[in-house]
């Protein structure tokens, strides 16, 4: 459902975006299809997409983007720098996941647990997967955003192509503006951390039915998470039933589709939207509404 002054100007973003990062342009193409067919079908189910994540040109594409944002290395110490260096560079490493993917016998690895320092003090959780599986989850999202991209709503700001927090703050503004000056601001404490599996995976399947794609992301939201201790001890496992971590590839489009669900029910008839003349400008787990 999507409010009826809402302007649709998703495949034109896609497309702007995906040149600016550079993407092969069929990659790009087919990102356009995808999204074309979700936004003209909003009911429609994809039942073959895994081929598509498997593509060279995907996997190509996948790895240039993991590269340029860097990042640390997982649990198997392997850096990007590590890839670029071995025999056979990048090739070897997407020709490894090619054959994987291709063989199911593709298994990702421990997620490294990290904590980093929060403006209140606090700490926030970041799980780092691999280089290997961030690879893979890049590809997936490649193909799995441009069709939920079409069901987005414009209330959401936040790790959209093409769409960044000044958007939303400008938003705020011109809400203002026009005279909406009570203002609720929010924060979802953990939610990262705390995403029901079996809800989510719900939300996938609304849209994904090919069995081999749901089988990858709930291999990585069942992934083991790995910390060591910054006493030295022993590293520790633990095996999670909620959330998708903070740091992952696919984390933040897995994150937002969860929210999509509170977006609609805001903007439905019986919503706040339509109930009382307000307004929601979300950005992944903090909103405002006014």
């Amino acid at each position: 459902m999507r409010p009826s002054t809402e302007e649709d100007t998703t495949l034109k973003r896609l497309q702007e975006c995906d040149a600016k990062k550079g993407l092969d342009p069929k990659v790009i193409l087919m990102r356009q299809k995808l999204a074309q067919k979700a936004k003209d079908e909003p009911k429609f189910r994809f039942y073959s997409l895994y081929g598509l994540i498997n593509r060279p040109d995907v996997l190509e594409s996948a790895w240039r983007l993991v590269r340029e944002n860097r990042g640390a290395p997982g649990v198997d110490g392997i850096s990007i720098e590590d890839i670029e260096r071995q025999e056979g560079g990048p090739k070897k490493l997407l020709a490894e996941i090619n054959m994987e993917l291709q063989n199911r016998t593709y298994k990702p690895k421990a997620i490294r647990r990290e904590y980093i320092p929060k403006g209140d003090g606090t700490l926030r959780p970041l799980g780092i997967p691999t280089v290997k599986d961030r690879v893979v989850q890049m590809a997936t999202v490649l193909i799995l955003e441009p069709i939920f991209e079409a069901d987005f709503l414009k209330c959401s700001y936040g790790f959209r192509p093409g769409i960044s927090a000044h958007d939303g703050i400008q938003e705020i503004v011109d809400a203002i503006k026009q005279g909406r000056t009570t203002v609720y601001d929010a924060d979802m404490k953990g939610y990262f951390d705390s995403i029901p599996h079996d809800k989510l995976m719900a939300c996938v399947q609304m849209r994904v039915t090919d069995s081999s794609v749901l089988k990858l992301i709930r291999m990585w939201l069942k992934a083991p998470i790995r910390e060591i201790p910054k006493d030295g001890g022993p590293p520790t496992t633990t095996y999670p039933t909620c959330g998708t971590p903070q740091g992952g590839v696919i984390s933040p489009l897995l994150s937002n589709l969860y929210l999509h669900w509170f977006d609609v029910v805001f903007h439905r008839k019986d919503g706040p939207r339509e109930k009382i003349n307000a307004r929601l400008i979300r950005f992944a787990d903090d909103f405002v509404v006014l």
